[in-house]
């Protein structure tokens, strides 16, 4: 879903990454900080929902944390290392994505709700048939490249 993204559509909704802190091996997370000067302002189901699907396009997230009245967003990674690396310019990209297609309305803002990065930890096996069934179906509406 993502490849379907125009890039003319997305001059609309820049992303700028200002901070990058690569990762130390398996034993510090990456550290990228990136502006969203359009989404100053906007309500927290947004910014939970960008959240959320930030979470499930990017992968070995630590934690995420969002200032939604500056429009600022970061996010702490571990990056793969093999196979299908995801540099900062990609993320970039995927949360520009995102972004787009959360305020366009073309993915729901409803399927889940954002929780901090705390609380998600070992919640994977108590989560009910039905949030998993929703996971599984939001992650069939992101593609990446």
């Amino acid at each position: 879903m993502l490849d379907t993204v125009d890039g003319h559509d997305l001059g609309r909704f820049p992303v700028l990454l200002y901070k990058h802190i690569p990762q130390i091996g398996k034993k510090q997370p990456a550290l990228l900080r990136f502006h969203l000067p359009g989404w100053k302002n906007y309500d927290e189901i947004f910014w939970q929902s960008l959240g959320d699907y930030i979470i499930l396009a990017v992968h070995r997230v630590k934690d995420l944390e969002f200032d939604r009245l500056r429009g600022r967003l970061k996010l702490e990674y571990f990056a793969k290392m093999k196979g299908r690396i995801k540099y900062p310019g990609d993320i970039k990209e995927i949360i520009q994505k995102i972004a787009y297609l959360v305020d366009s309305e073309d993915l729901p803002t409803d399927f889940t709700r954002f929780r901090r990065m705390a609380e998600r930890r070992g919640s994977l096996g108590e989560m009910s048939k039905e949030q998993a069934a929703i996971i599984g179906a939001a992650l069939k509406f992101i593609e990446i490249k």
